[in-house]
């Protein structure tokens, strides 16, 4: 594979085979590579934005989700759709995103995604009371969105060819991801003085600004080259997408479905069987095309520590998102708290985020010693959440006792677990695979987010009062679901070499396979 004028970190265009000279390294005659510092480090900025408002999509929608559901009629086991629907079609775009980007000049991606968002997030501030046409539009942003990451990770990685380097930039977008939590809710909580509709004005127009200066900076890359005379359109693996999107939107509608008609109802049977049979058809279907046609090609599970690593990713947003719905729900309802209060009492979740995302650019072992970070922020999880247990909502002094600590340790091993998990996965992988390797991150991040949701959803009760029953077991369940994914990621994960010794080892298993090499062949 190249991209524009080169290939990143030594890849070549053909596939690699055994007796073949090894790859030339071409990654710094890329256009990207070339630029000047100051228009690397603003399309940085650019990207950190679309990550910022990804986030903030979540965290400030969340805490209009009270205003909102009374505005569209909503159960009160509904309102996780306020937020599943932009979080799940995100998700299902997300690997098709990722394989856009690496089949296409991931400039114009990242536009069209940027841009879009700006447009749908403008349309929405005016749609709010009708429920089908406020979750439709929350949904088709989600789309929009989905464009602007995997792309965004492709043209960061071929930006920042070294590794040393590339790993504080990867950083510096997670940390945006935090920052999107801090500002997601204070953006939301000050729009909400005048209309919750102003929120999605500010992203419209946070948007259109930072896609316009991402358009004049950015180069004009070509398409990748690539020896395949096969049309692009048909290496867009259109089943593997559909099968992906079959999964993801049935399963979560299941999730969904099962507390409001019943378990056995056919609103939760009918969605699950699909579901189950997408999943086994898109695993069977990608595992028998080959690697350049696939959107999930079977050569991703040759990349050493790729499962147990993409397992624990699920973790992070799982405890993110039910917090904050829970409590920004909460702290309205039980104790008639403005939303500027609450964005107040959320807000030291998402600063400690950010100043996790600060201390990995001076303790990089936080991104480059996963091994012993992960467990560690998969611990400090556990215990935040066995705090909001037993905060009961935090009346009084008890949010300072419980929730403010629960809070402050429980982000902070989120944030750990994140950067050690998600950067890990791309930065071990071949660089050619960058597409659709973060678009797999985001999407495993997402699923997680959004069955968290769902387990909530399935747990509330209309007595939100009723803290151990309506709260209490979903933080249960967010314990127990981080214990077991943190534990089988100590006991699968092997010692990898360093990330260019690991890029040709994956590339040798993956020759050996016989299924081609990467994405693109």
């Amino acid at each position: 594979m190249s991209t524009g004028s080169g290939s990143p970190r030594g890849v070549s265009d053909k596939s690699f085979v055994p007796s073949e000279v090894a790859h030339v390294d071409h990654s710094h005659s890329h256009p990207l590579a070339q630029l000047s510092q100051f228009k690397k480090n603003f399309l940085l900025l650019v990207f950190s934005v679309a990550t910022f408002l990804d986030i903030c999509n979540v965290s400030g929608v969340g805490l209009a989700v009270a205003q909102i559901r009374v505005d569209l009629g909503l159960e009160i086991n509904q309102i996780a759709w306020i937020i599943t629907s932009y979080s799940l079609c995100f998700a299902a775009l997300l690997l098709f995103a990722g394989r856009l980007s690496d089949l296409f000049p991931a400039t114009i991606i990242f536009e069209v995604g940027f841009t879009g968002l700006g447009v749908i997030s403008l349309v929405t501030s005016f749609v709010t009371e009708n429920k089908y046409g406020f979750l439709i539009l929350r949904g088709l942003g989600g789309l929009a969105g989905a464009l602007t990451i995997p792309s965004s990770f492709h043209m960061l990685v071929h930006m920042f060819p070294v590794a040393a380097e590339q790993q504080k930039k990867l950083a510096v977008l997670g940390m945006a991801g935090g920052l999107g939590n801090v500002l997601g809710l204070v953006i939301a909580g000050l729009a909400m003085l005048a209309s919750y509709h102003w929120f999605f004005r500010i992203v419209a127009i946070l948007c259109f600004v930072f896609s316009a200066a991402g358009f004049f900076l950015m180069p004009r890359i070509s398409a990748p080259a690539s020896n395949d005379r096969t049309p692009k359109w048909k290496r867009l693996d259109i089943p593997g997408v559909i099968l992906m999107m079959g999964f993801l939107i049935c399963f979560i509608l299941a999730l969904t479905n099962g507390p409001i008609d019943g378990w056995g109802s056919a609103g939760f049977i009918a969605p699950i069987v699909i579901s189950f049979v997408c999943a086994v058809g898109f695993f069977v279907w990608e595992y028998s095309i080959p690697s350049r046609t696939a959107v999930l090609p079977a050569s991703v599970y040759q990349i050493k520590n790729f499962i147990p690593t993409s397992l624990v990713i699920m973790i992070p947003m799982g405890f993110w998102f039910t917090s904050q719905l829970y409590y920004a729900t909460y702290f309205q309802l039980a104790f008639q708290w403005k939303p500027l209060h609450v964005a107040a009492a959320i807000v030291p979740q998402g600063v400690v985020g950010l100043m996790v995302g600060v201390a990995t650019q001076f303790v990089p072992q936080i991104v480059s010693r996963p091994e012993i970070f992960i467990p560690i922020g998969v611990v400090l999880i556990i215990i935040g959440e066995l705090l909001q247990i037993y905060s009961y909502g935090g009346q009084g002094y008890d949010y300072w006792r419980f929730v403010f600590p629960g809070f402050v340790i429980g982000s902070t091993g989120a944030m750990i677990t994140y950067f050690g998990s998600a950067i890990s996965v791309l930065v071990y992988s071949p660089p050619e695979m960058s597409g659709v390797i973060s678009a797999w991150t985001q999407v495993v991040a997402q699923v997680g987010g959004a069955i968290a949701l769902a387990v909530q959803a399935a747990f509330e009760t209309e007595d939100l009062a009723d803290w151990m029953k309506s709260a209490g077991r979903t933080f249960w369940f967010i314990l127990a679901w981080s214990a077991v994914l943190g534990l089988q990621y100590r006991i699968l994960w092997r010692r990898p070499g360093t990330p260019a010794e690991e890029h040709e080892m994956a590339r040798k298993r993956i020759a050996q396979t016989g299924k081609g090499e990467g994405v693109i062949a």
